[in-house]
């Protein structure tokens, strides 16, 4: 990760704060100082600290550095999006973990390498390894993959069908969201709420489903981004017809079927026929 100094003096500006007045009760004046003049990342606490201070989201001014290992882990993604499990696997198989030089590149790998294993249905190493991810780097490395991670891990019990379990761990994801200013993009931040849909849907709970779901919606809209949006839209709808309402899930498939069609998201577009097909 690369913290953006410049882009945070620049709202420190419009706040009309001076970097002691920003420091104040969080750090000191010259850790503001590093931060701004040489892109110094501070402890997650003091950034987190800071964010709140400035009412700005911490992916403002931290961004991820371009590397070869980003541009696999962006592809991995990808294939998990879609569906594409096979083509996930061989691509985390080329990966060495010695490679990896930050706690943020292990932490993604371990949580990627889980939701590939539970695609396979590995799930005792899928939980092992999502374990790694919320002992080793939960203090170290305050970022979206930390309730990724929780939600997976929930997936995992789900698929166990330790019900209670995956109940608390969904739960839990959700909290880490709403109380935590954790860093991340909006493809993370859109897929989280897509994850916790899919739980809350298969969890029986509906009304939580569409609740993560149309947050994920709004996510995408602000960004003016149809990223997985035909996969929220299709939760919008799966909760509909689980609550009764099969006007308001039919309106929601169809926004939902449109989208897949513009994202070429094939398998998708076999999921929203078939809950089509039960109206």
């Amino acid at each position: 990760m690369r913290l953006r100094g410049d882009v945070l003096k620049q709202i420190r500006r419009k706040r009309g704060l001076s970097q002691t007045a920003l420091a104040e009760g969080i750090c000191t004046q010259a850790t503001i100082s590093l931060m701004e003049k040489q892109n110094r990342l501070p402890k997650m606490d003091i950034l987190t600290a800071i964010c709140e201070r400035l009412n700005i989201q911490p992916d403002r001014i931290v961004e991820n550095e371009v590397s070869s290992i980003n541009d696999t882990f962006n592809q991995i993604i990808d294939a998990l999006t879609d569906q594409e499990y096979d083509l996930a696997k061989q691509l985390i198989s080329k990966i060495s973990i010695k490679s990896l030089n930050s706690d943020f590149d292990k932490q993604r790998y371990y949580y990627l390498l889980g939701m590939v294993q539970i695609s396979q249905d590995q799930i005792d190493d899928a939980i092992f390894n999502f374990e790694l991810v919320l002992t080793q780097f939960a203090t170290t490395s305050a970022n979206i993959y930390l309730a990724m991670t929780t939600a997976g891990m929930a997936l995992a019990y789900l698929k166990r069908d330790d019900h209670e379990r995956a109940v608390r761990l969904t739960d839990r994801a959700v909290k880490l969201i709403d109380n935590k200013k954790l860093i991340g993009g909006l493809h993370q931040w859109a897929s989280i709420n897509c994850q916790i849909a899919e739980l809350y849907w298969r969890l029986g709970e509906p009304e939580k489903a569409l609740a993560s779901a149309q947050r994920g919606i709004q996510l995408c809209r602000d960004r003016d981004s149809l990223f997985i949006l035909d996969q929220l839209y299709l939760y919008v709808g799966r909760a509909y017809i689980a609550m009764g309402e099969k006007e308001k899930a039919k309106q929601a498939l169809e926004v939902a079927k449109s989208l897949s069609i513009a994202r070429h998201g094939k398998i998708n577009e076999e999921s929203i026929a078939d809950e089509l097909a039960k109206l």
